[in-house]
């Protein structure tokens, strides 16, 4: 009798395979606030623009016409213009060079003049911690493949939060697998002390990349020629938080596995919306994204004729 219950539950699990097509609601778009930016000398950018529905891929719609500025606690203003719709351009000049230094502190304001409401956020610029070398590595699936990985001795005293993003032969690199975050020199989480040291291997190679071909078999993550640029971002414990759930939000296993899977939610943001007229809270504008100012050190290295011959030379050595 349990065999004739153990056949007919698995025949329930393992037989639905009718497509099915829900119909989803459709909400009101709300704004999203992308306001990455960082002291780097180089144009700051904040894009402004409309939520979209689960299902649809298409080009998000911009918020054009907003007065956006970054000011901070030196009573230092910084006006973003609007080059293209929804996008908001602060550039550097001769006596202005970055946005600022570590320890300052920032406040986004951001003002819809048609919807009668400000945005705004804060955010302060922690330091970061400076790469010493972006290496290749001889690996050994397959037989004459290069992995790579960068080094860096984290800063001693705890509490540092990182975004570290790579670049390619030169395209920053956005899929899941590149949303790499620490706490300190490797930590996944607040209260879990790993502290001045280097960073542990699982963050400092999380810039390889590996992959198959369509008889799963393994290919090298770079060949002769691949370019690899490191940079290691500052960011708020919040900011690092906001990061972990969105990776959640976007690694969606599907199929029966999705019953346990963490529900579709927006994620937490550090944005306020005001009314203009009185400026009190206005709790009935939804708005998501962030706003987060980081200070970033970088370095690349390219797998050329140069390289090769190093990593020849010390594997021999060894």
């Amino acid at each position: 009798m349990k065999r004739y219950y153990i056949i007919v539950l698995l025949t329930f699990l393992f037989s639905c395979e009718d497509i099915i097509t829900p119909d989803l609601p459709t909400n009101e778009p709300i704004v999203v606030v992308d306001a990455w930016i960082n002291n780097l000398e180089k144009d700051q950018v904040i894009r402004l623009s409309e939520s979209q529905n689960y299902l649809d891929s298409s080009t998000p719609i911009p918020v054009a016409g907003a007065s956006v500025s970054v000011y901070d606690d030196h009573l230092n203003q910084f006006i973003f213009t609007e080059v293209n719709d929804g996008e908001y351009i602060w550039s550097p000049d001769s006596i202005t060079k970055n946005i600022g230094e570590v320890g300052t502190k920032f406040y986004l304001d951001i003002t819809l003049q048609n919807d009668g409401v400000n945005i705004y956020s804060e955010s302060q610029l922690h330091r970061t911690s400076i790469i010493d070398s972006v290496n290749f590595v001889r690996g050994q699936v397959p037989e004459g493949s290069y992995y790579a990985e960068f080094w860096s001795r984290e800063k001693e005293g705890p509490g540092d939060a990182y975004w570290i993003k790579s670049y390619i032969n030169g395209e920053l690199q956005t899929d899941l697998q590149d949303i790499i975050t620490c706490i300190d020199a490797g930590a996944s989480s607040e209260g879990a002390i790993i502290d001045g040291i280097p960073f542990i291997p699982p963050i400092r190679r999380a810039v390889t990349k590996f992959d198959s071909d369509d008889d799963g078999n393994f290919l090298s993550p770079f060949v002769k020629g691949d370019s690899l640029y490191v940079e290691i971002h500052s960011v708020t414990y919040e900011a690092f938080d906001f990061l972990n759930k969105t990776a959640i939000q976007i690694n969606r296993p599907g199929g029966f596995s999705e019953l346990f899977a963490v529900s579709l939610s927006n994620v937490p943001t550090n944005l306020v919306v005001t009314n203009v007229s009185d400026n009190s809270i206005n709790p009935n504008y939804p708005v998501v994204g962030f706003f987060n100012v980081s200070s970033v050190h970088g370095m690349g290295n390219t797998l050329d004729d140069e390289e090769i011959e190093k990593i020849e030379l010390y594997n021999r050595e060894w």
